[in-house]
């Protein structure tokens, strides 16, 4: 299979070397312990910041840029301040700057956001990077600008370009902006509860086996996807997933947050196939993929007599869309208008309660 993917289970070799399936539920990263990363469909995180847009009838993709720019360049200064801040040295030197993006553009395309190449770079003054097939031009935009910014230490600016299933990423230092320094802030992972199963594991490479048969890698095409579904996939930080979310609760209020979990119920219903019942068996089976996704762990579902349904996930990625999924899926299987509440995850676990009509099956 040539020594980009492992020759007993076919992972790619990026996968395995840039992240570590931990058996609670979540997905750390290998270079920087202390950031979870998540697999999420693509059109998912697309559903929901289109449907923001829409909502509110403005662009959001500068603010989507902001808060991935503040994540990576967080994510990029921790790992820079290794070895006393030698890893950063090294990194920034004329000898090892065009060579280590390089290497982050290859991790990219491995896990799924595009073909990701670089098309020009003038060591801290301007890089040009070309993707097919981008998954969301903000989300990229802003984690190429952070990087950036942390590598040359000064503010920069990020444009764009489309050309058919191409874009063209420019980022060129400057711009009114300061440079906050915000790689100096460490990122901290949540309390995490010790798991209750363990993942069958390749004997080589030790990745988790259900990531050789639940998804397909193209590494030429930068592509990700789930086997079962055809769905494309993406692994992304958390840290910068929730980054984006924050700012644009900030800029836009905090209804924001009602907003991504009725986005996200909507995008899970309309992905419930319609010919299930309507059971607590049912919704293990629904959650079962959160696991090997770094979504979290599922503990307990139950569902009383008057048809509320109780959620548990220990070491949750996201409360809302958590509790955006389970809604859906409670749409999905019982009919009638329904609502959902749930607990902040300060003690490792978030608790759903999703109600409606009694529990009544959805008509057929």
């Amino acid at each position: 299979m040539g020594v980009e993917r492992c020759g007993r289970c076919g992972v790619p070799i990026y996968v395995r070397l840039a992240a570590v399936w931990n058996d609670d539920g979540t997905i750390t990263g290998r270079l920087a312990s202390s950031t979870r990363v998540v697999q999420i469909y693509s059109s998912e995180i697309n559903y929901i910041l289109d449907g923001i847009s829409e909502r509110i009838g403005l662009d959001i993709s500068r603010i989507v840029v902001e808060g991935e720019r503040k994540a990576g360049v967080q994510l990029t200064g921790s790992i820079f301040g290794k070895w006393k801040g030698l890893v950063g040295a090294i990194s920034r030197s004329w000898l090892f700057s065009r060579m280590v993006f390089g290497f982050v553009l290859r991790a990219a395309r491995n896990a799924g956001l595009g073909r990701c190449q670089l098309a020009g770079y003038r060591r801290n003054s301007e890089m040009k990077i070309e993707v097919s097939r981008p998954f969301n031009v903000p989300i990229l935009a802003g984690d190429i600008l952070g990087a950036f910014e942390v590598f040359a230490r000064r503010p920069g600016e990020v444009f764009w370009e489309m050309e058919g299933d191409w874009v063209k990423i420019t980022v060129r230092a400057g711009g009114e902006r300061a440079f906050s320094g915000e790689e100096r802030l460490e990122p901290r992972l949540p309390v995490t509860i010790p798991a209750r199963f363990e993942l069958q594991r390749c004997s080589r490479c030790h990745t988790p086996l259900d990531i050789s048969r639940r998804y397909r890698f193209d590494l030429e095409g930068g592509i990700a996807t789930e086997v079962d579904t055809g769905r494309r996939v993406v692994t992304v930080i958390i840290d910068s997933l929730l980054a984006v979310f924050r700012e644009l609760e900030e800029e836009l209020g905090p209804e924001v947050q009602r907003m991504i979990v009725d986005l996200e119920s909507e995008f899970i219903k309309g992905s419930t196939p319609t010919d299930i019942q309507a059971n607590e068996s049912t919704v293990w089976e629904l959650l079962g993929d959160l696991r090997i996704k770094g979504m979290g762990n599922p503990t307990e579902v139950s569902v009383d007599e008057a048809g509320m349904l109780r959620v548990r996930v220990e070491n949750p990625f996201s409360e809302e869309l958590l509790a955006g999924r389970v809604l859906g899926i409670y749409q999905a299987l019982w009919a009638g208008p329904a609502r959902v509440e749930w607990t902040p995850d300060t003690d490792g676990y978030t608790g759903i309660e999703a109600t409606g009509n009694g529990g009544e099956k959805r008509k057929e």
